[in-house]
């Protein structure tokens, strides 16, 4: 796919020469994870993703943690487990959601930065 966008757009430009990022928004959600989980060096081992996530961004997430010693805790951002809340060295979520759903997590992330 990226080898199609590069040859249309050095179609389109006239330009000899095109570039492709290759970090998508699955790989830069397991990026994020992956730097929140440095940034605690290390020491906060689970990462929760909310279920709402499109699949395949929780499929390269579940595969880069599993690389990492990371354990994945999957649900709604509703059942986050306060109580455990220092355990986690961070979270994903999505809106719109993979349904379209708009969510504003305003008074969860208020909540969130004080653990």
């Amino acid at each position: 796919m990226l080898l199609n966008w590069q040859t249309m757009i050095t179609e389109l430009t006239g330009l000899a020469i095109s570039n492709a990022s290759l970090l998508d928004e699955a790989t830069s959600a397991a990026e994020a994870m992956a730097m929140s989980f440095a940034t605690h060096n290390q020491k906060r081992k689970m990462f929760y993703v909310s279920e709402s996530i499109f699949p395949q961004i929780i499929d390269v997430i579940h595969t880069r943690a599993s690389m990492s010693d990371i354990n994945l805790v999957i649900g709604k951002i509703e059942d986050f487990p306060w109580s455990k809340a220092d355990e986690f060295c961070g979270l994903i979520c999505q809106t719109p959601d993979n349904i379209g759903n708009v969510h504003d997590h305003t008074d969860f992330f208020s909540r969130l930065k004080e653990h």
